[in-house]
């Protein structure tokens, strides 16, 4: 059952996005929802971040876009290594049979287009089991 986690509960979500247009649509959708959203532009803003923040992390979202599955690929790959149970869900125009390996086994993956109630219910229930 999918619910909003209350006002006085923090998850927090680093979003990595080139673009910040995924974060600027989750942010507009969880606000008040008791979601701690932090956007990392660059694989190193997202490591610095994962670095000092991995074991308080509720989950991490990627936006892969056209040539940079590599850096999609290392900053799970760090995430992982820094705390192994992670959720990680890769947002891609790119489905996941020709993505490859993006280092983070079990992770959710998320076709644009796609309905942005889709990945908020995602995040809910990641929420609700934290």
């Amino acid at each position: 059952m999918s619910q909003a986690i209350g006002a006085e509960t923090s998850f927090r979500l680093l979003v990595l996005d080139e673009a910040g247009k995924l974060h600027a649509l989750l942010s507009e959708r969880l606000v008040g929802q008791g979601y701690d959203i932090a956007c990392a532009l660059t694989e190193q803003a997202a490591r610095a971040f994962l670095d000092d923040e991995a074991q308080t992390l509720g989950a991490l979202v990627i936006d892969i876009e056209r040539g940079n599955a590599p850096v999609a690929a290392v900053v799970a790959r760090h995430a992982r290594r820094l705390n192994p149970l992670a959720p990680v869900i890769f947002v891609s125009d790119v489905p996941a049979d020709v993505q490859g390996d993006l280092g983070a086994s079990g992770a959710a993956f998320v076709v644009k287009p796609f309905d942005p109630g889709l990945l908020v219910m995602i995040l809910e229930e990641l929420a609700a089991g934290a």
